[in-house]
């Protein structure tokens, strides 16, 4: 008997996985990243004619009955991540707002968007960027990051100065600063993207 060449095992394996049916990430009990916890999902079908998300300790997706199966993970994944970019950039704008009535600390723009590198920004013109990624931090880290920001707003560079105005705004930032430089690398988005089964 002749051994199998390596050639037809390899081609034999791709033919059986390409069958296999492929398991959704984003079913009931899955667990989703929100503001340093992770919360449960729940996925339930419903007549309506819109996916809607709700949150509650939990996060809830009710699918619409025309959703195939086949495209749970997609659907799901889709609306679980603009979810979590609007409620972000909500907490952003609430915390700008507060430091606008209190310090007098106006962007000239306010962003939140994706950033390779580093948790925000403060151009030389006044714009303010944060990034979106901080929405699976606690919600102190981010307002850590947004009271940073804009406190480049006064002081440009992170000399003496920057730090004892920091201080003045933001009393307690120790805490957040020191959790974000151990946790930063952990907070992704990538568990919401994937390549879509064919």
């Amino acid at each position: 008997m002749r051994p199998r060449s390596i050639y037809n095992t390899l081609r034999d394996l791709e033919a059986a996985t390409a069958h296999r049916s492929i398991v959704p990430r984003f079913i009931t009990g899955s667990k989703i990243p929100f503001r340093g916890r992770n919360y449960r999902l729940t996925v339930r079908r419903h007549d309506g004619p819109h996916v809607e998300i709700a949150f509650q300790n939990g996060f809830l997706v009710d699918l619409p009955t025309w959703v195939r199966e086949h495209d749970f993970d997609l659907i799901v994944a889709s609306e679980i991540k603009m979810w979590l970019k609007r409620r972000v950039r909500r907490d952003v704008a609430e915390f700008a707002a507060t430091y606008r009535a209190v310090q007098g600390l106006r962007p000239r723009i306010l962003r939140v968007a994706e950033m390779k590198n580093g948790w925000g920004a403060c151009g030389p013109s006044g714009a303010v960027l944060i990034n979106w990624h901080l929405v699976f931090a606690p919600k102190r880290v981010l307002q850590y990051v947004v009271a940073h920001e804009l406190a480049h707003l006064k002081h440009r560079g992170h000399g003496a100065r920057f730090w004892t105005y920091l201080t003045e705004i933001f009393p307690d930032y120790g805490g957040p600063k020191a959790w974000l430089e151990a946790n930063g690398g952990n907070l992704s988005s990538d568990f919401l993207s994937f390549e879509c089964a064919p």
